[in-house]
């Protein structure tokens, strides 16, 4: 699992670090506020598997982070707290988030209940879902970040995976380099980063080897950008 956390307390959060049972899986760790804004206001945030923010932080309120990723994704967040009343704990649940853990914090409790969220996520059904799109004969899963095709499977970066979802949703449409930077890689476009161009050229080869015809998807614009045809 990607997860991030959003704790303030350094104990707490070197705790969690070296106490997550699973070592494969890879937590981002903030303190403040003005650290997650960028990713909280941001597509970004929808490619992590799982949330974790302490309801009390130096420069904010883990309820408002709450509010604000509950209006671009619904990726399961729980909130943890020394403090706080039945009533209080009900309402942030009825505002959207999955969880909520009292302080002190059991880490392996925190992972099972995290990862029984993540799994619950995942086993949607597939026509209900909107981490999955087609690029040609070429299925992305932009949750598990793979392309699947005829039984085999590829993995892709999540900046690779980041460039599909932007594609697709504008798809038959040109795509300027200047806005794929700021939804890729959140950034401003520099005429001489050549970043996107590598990212592509690794994406269609991927693509290719999976269905040569699907790596045609992705058209290059001359002078703009990119673009999502289909075929």
């Amino acid at each position: 699992m990607d997860v991030l956390v959003i704790e303030d307390d350094p104990l707490e959060a070197e705790t969690i670090r070296l106490k997550w049972p699973v070592s494969s899986d890879r937590l981002r760790l903030l303190s403040t506020y003005k650290q997650a804004a960028h990713i909280v206001h941001s597509p970004e945030i929808d490619y992590f598997d799982g949330i974790v923010v302490d309801v009390n932080l130096p420069d904010g309120n883990g309820i408002e982070i709450l509010r604000a990723i509950r209006c671009n994704t619904n990726v399961p967040l729980i909130l943890i707290s020394e403090g706080g009343t039945g009533d209080s704990r009900a309402d942030a649940i009825d505002l959207g988030a999955d969880d909520y853990i009292m302080k002190p914090l059991h880490i392996r409790e925190l992972h099972a209940r995290m990862r029984r969220l993540v799994a619950h996520r995942s086993e949607r059904p597939a026509q209900q879902r909107k981490d999955l799109v087609s690029l040609g004969h070429v299925i992305c899963d932009l949750q598990r970040r793979v392309l699947v095709c005829s039984g085999s499977e590829m993995r892709v970066t999540d900046a690779e995976a980041r460039i599909i979802e932007a594609l697709y949703k504008n798809r038959n449409r040109n795509c300027s380099k200047s806005f794929l930077y700021k939804n890729v890689f959140f950034r401003e476009f520099d005429t001489y980063d050549k970043t996107l161009d590598v990212y592509v050229s690794r994406l269609r080869k991927k693509l290719k080897h999976l269905s040569e015809e699907s790596g045609a998807c992705i058209q290059t614009v001359r002078g703009s950008g990119y673009r999502y045809s289909e075929l």
